[in-house]
């Protein structure tokens, strides 16, 4: 009888332990979907001067139209903000030697060499 009691003390550990993992997993799936690029819908964007349509072709590349060639610009950076936020904010912190804050103590000796340049020391 006791072993009995135990074994079913452990399935119950071991389904809590399964159910907080699927907890767990689907949380971070719903946070780092927040950080993904909106590929459709609209956005009401002041300071344009008209109207400006990004589509994308199959393979998702961006084709961006507009009436003025400011406004085609500024959706340009908004596309490439959208889509390469991570990569222009790892860029800068190369540029200004703060990598060790995003990979650890590994990167310490690039933002030594790096820093040397001093971008930030306005």
């Amino acid at each position: 009888m006791r072993r009995v009691a135990i074994k079913v003390w452990c399935l119950r550990v071991m389904l809590g332990l399964a159910g907080l993992l699927a907890l767990l997993v689907l949380g971070a799936w719903l946070f780092l979907r927040g950080s993904l690029a909106r590929l459709d819908g609209s956005v009401v964007v002041a300071g344009l001067h008209g109207p400006v349509t990004v589509a994308r072709d199959v393979r998702g590349v961006p084709l961006i139209s507009g009436g003025d060639r400011l406004d085609v610009a500024y959706a340009s950076g908004f596309v490439h903000a959208q889509e390469r936020f991570f990569q222009m904010d790892l860029l800068r912190r190369v540029g200004a030697g703060e990598l060790a804050e995003l990979f650890g103590p590994r990167a310490i000796g690039l933002d030594k060499m790096h820093r040397l340049h001093q971008f930030r020391a306005r």
